[in-house]
């Protein structure tokens, strides 16, 4: 162990390992710090360069951007009381109460260190249970293995979902796309229809890119505001003022670190509870550092202090945050299966390069376990340390209105998935998937697990044809272990469907209100937060329907038994799932259409104009924390109105916005002109391609940057002049970067591309 502990350092020791280390850590942090940005954005983007890095240089860039972005995720929940991401909710409970009262520099500090100190923990462990990593698929036979990949899919789809039809439909369509090209058993090509770009199946650079970063553009652009302002699903939400950052900030600082090491039992406390919500596939970042924090509280004496600015309350999910993706490696490297969307990610990256997580991994890469410790416990201290120093200036780049990122982050987007698969047809697969994750973001489907369904779907389906032939008919369930595993299936199906049927069963009790005006702005809330796109949800299952059972009824009479296997049982179960929510989606939509007639008629009987657009509504209720908060304005003082309580979950809080309104407020169609921006944004995209594919990359990406600068940001930038040069430079840049990419990597192009 000592030996390939040393060597996996050492393998770190060289110029490009130790350049993608601290790159990877420096990007994290700058994309990190804005909302929705960090994560699955980047990282997506980032797999579509790895085909031309080394394993150590991929390990490096992607544990390191991930490793880096966590502690600058909360500095914007510390100074501007608005997280970067998920993971960073709980920390705005006392991080920004403690920042109100003048002390940012020392909640910082305590954040800082806690992250750092927390993936130490994490890693440490991580050394422990690397040990006994190859012993782990000793364990499971195949039918262990189909059970454990369907409770992993059953987990991570029912997180940011509200049905567990959702979560069936998602990885359904997910393992459906996973058999597209070469059956890994018969070796016959499924579902290609001639079609040389689907030979070598589905690309996982497109699948990502347009399932996580062009959709977080189009809702960037759609919400045109500073991406301060932005929620997780691209909608606009009060903003706080950011706390100004004061004298003395470095003793500041310096105090917080010292407040971590005098609460060191808190951080190793929230180091291990980290480390084995990470081990347990599905939990997820934001679920770790709430319980965290809730275990916190009830072993602290001062239980009642909490949620007013103590230490112990930014300890406990800072310590939690890394310390999960370390514990996270033992299932991903042990029996290759992830635990979320960056773990889904990072094993899509070791697929790419050829490397097999699973039976016997310690044995063929010796040292590579030891250097993804290596790589997750310095990229959080480069992370941490620089966005440390960086802290002032990562908090102001929150200001800068997001359309402004549009142009970098869809060209990026487009040149990065050409630059792996050398193929525009890649590209037009990110064009598809962009319009699909958009629609699964918007109706609140798994992304996660639709893509972790088309990694994991080779695996799984020869686990099923080895089930079949060495266990006949269901001899399989005479294993204890698969009995054991498939009743905790049917057990997680049962409790998250309990559980969602609870909260609408709450979300759907009768408004007691007098007030009709009052009663009516009630009622549309009630209908944006629960049923939101009831049409589009239903034309959306129809749509899965649509695409399922002409796949069923293709694949049993073009296919044999064991070729069709495992498009038959993915598209069962998609279709089972559709079928099942469709006369939900129909009650829906019958409930729409009722509270709309209801608010038009309390609208009425005010003397109100029910068919005149509503204006921004004046309460929005947002997760980030137990406590009420009342802001004038986008630019206001903020002032706490409500108590603090002892809750410890997302609890929604409402943001009272008097006197302000949206940057963008137009009557184009849908919410103030959103929907029309984001029908704009995709056009845009459309731009880019066209362009793209018709005068090679470098001239395409130059005049979409020219082109979107003078008329995509008009909203936010109505000066002529200053939209000429923010088209210049971007362009310049875009130019520049394109043809630096796409020599570095020895690829020449031609004016017209072939697919």
């Amino acid at each position: 162990m000592i030996h390939n502990l040393f060597s996996g350092l050492s393998a770190l020791g060289n110029g490009p390992a130790i350049a993608y280390l601290v790159g990877g850590s420096l990007l994290g942090m700058i994309f990190g710090v804005i909302p929705g940005l960090g994560g699955a954005v980047v990282l997506s983007i980032i797999l579509a360069f790895i085909y031309h890095i080394n394993n150590t240089g991929t390990l490096c860039l992607f544990l390191a951007t991930q490793a880096g972005s966590y502690f600058s995720a909360s500095i914007t929940s510390i100074l501007l009381n608005t997280p970067a991401h998920p993971e960073a909710f709980a920390v705005t409970f006392d991080g920004f109460p403690m920042a109100q009262r003048g002390e940012a520099g020392r909640a910082l500090g305590i954040s800082a260190s806690s992250t750092m100190l927390g993936g130490l923990i994490g890693c440490g462990c991580l050394i422990g249970f690397i040990q006994v990593i190859n012993y782990l698929p000793g364990l499971f036979h195949p039918p262990e293995y189909v059970a454990l990949i369907t409770i992993a899919l059953l987990l991570v789809g029912t997180l940011g979902t509200d049905a567990v039809s959702k979560a069936l439909v998602s990885a359904g369509i997910g393992l459906m796309l996973s058999t597209v090209g070469a059956d890994p058993i018969t070796g016959e090509y499924r579902y290609v229809f001639n079609a040389v770009g689907l030979y070598s199946g589905i690309s996982l650079v497109a699948l990502f890119v347009g399932l996580f970063a062009i959709p977080q553009m189009v809702l960037v652009f759609g919400t045109g505001t500073t991406i301060a302002r932005q929620d997780m699903m691209g909608n606009e939400v009060a903003s706080s003022t950011a706390v100004v950052l004061e004298k003395g900030f470095g003793k500041q600082v310096l105090q917080g670190v010292g407040d971590t090491f005098t609460h060191w039992l808190a951080v190793l406390r929230a180091g291990i509870i980290g480390v084995v919500t990470g081990i347990v596939p599905g939990i997820g970042g934001f679920a770790a550092n709430f319980m965290s924090y809730g275990i916190a509280q009830q072993f602290s004496k001062k239980r009642d202090q909490f949620g007013t600015g103590i230490p112990e309350g930014i300890i406990a999910p800072e310590g939690s945050s890394l310390a999960k993706e370390a514990g996270g490696m033992v299932p991903l490297l042990g029996l290759g299966i992830p635990g979320g969307v960056g773990g889904a990610l990072f094993l899509a990256a070791l697929t790419i390069r050829g490397v097999q997580p699973g039976f016997g991994f310690t044995t063929k890469y010796p040292t590579l376990a030891y250097e993804t410790v290596w790589i997750i416990a310095l990229g959080g201290l480069v992370g941490t340390l620089a966005g440390l120093l960086a802290a002032p200036q990562l908090a102001k780049v929150t200001r800068v209105p997001g359309p402004f990122l549009v142009p970098l982050i869809m060209s990026i987007s487009v040149v990065g998935t050409f630059a792996a698969d050398v193929t525009f047809f890649s590209v037009l697969e990110v064009a598809v998937f962009a319009i699909v994750g958009f629609a699964l973001r918007r109706l609140r489907y798994s992304l996660a697990v639709f893509g972790i369904g088309l990694i994991l779907g080779p695996q799984l389906e020869q686990s099923i044809y080895q089930t079949h032939e060495i266990f006949p008919g269901v001899s399989f369930l005479a294993r204890p272990l698969a009995d054991v595993l498939f009743a905790v299936g049917l057990g997680i199906i049962g409790l998250k469907g309990f559980q969602f049927h609870k909260d609408a069963k709450k979300n759907n009790a009768p408004i007691e209100e007098a007030d009709p005006v009052r009663r009516a702005e009630k009622l549309r809330a009630r209908e944006q937060k629960l049923r939101p796109y009831p049409l589009l949800a239903m034309i959306a299952n129809v749509l899965v329907l649509g695409v399922t059972i002409p796949f069923l009824i293709y694949t049993a009479s073009e296919y044999s038994f064991n070729t069709g296997l495992m498009p038959m049982i993915a598209g069962s179960v998609a279709a089972a799932a559709a079928v099942w929510r469709f006369p939900t989606e129909i009650s829906h939509y019958i409930h729409h259409l009722a509270d709309k007639h209801e608010e038009e008629r309390l609208l009425e009987g005010a003397g109100l104009d029910p068919k005149a657009p509503a204006p921004p509504p004046e309460l929005q209720p947002v997760s980030v924390g137990a406590r009420t908060i009342a802001v004038d304005g986008g630019e206001g003082s903020l002032h706490s109105v409500g108590d603090i309580t002892d809750a410890v979950g997302p609890v929604p809080v409402r943001l009272s916005v008097r006197g302000g309104r949206s940057q963008i407020n137009d009557k184009s169609w849908g919410r103030h002109g959103q929907y029309t921006r984001e029908l704009a944004a995709f056009g845009w995209f459309a731009s880019l391609l066209t362009l793209s594919y018709l005068f090679s990359f470098e001239v395409g990406l130059g005049t979409f940057c020219a082109l979107y600068a003078l008329f995509g940001t008009r909203y936010v930038m109505p000066s002529l002049v200053k939209r000429a040069i923010f088209g210049a430079v971007s362009a310049a840049v875009m130019v520049v970067a394109a043809y630096e990419i796409l020599n570095l990597l020895h690829i020449s192009l031609s004016p017209v591309f072939p697919l």
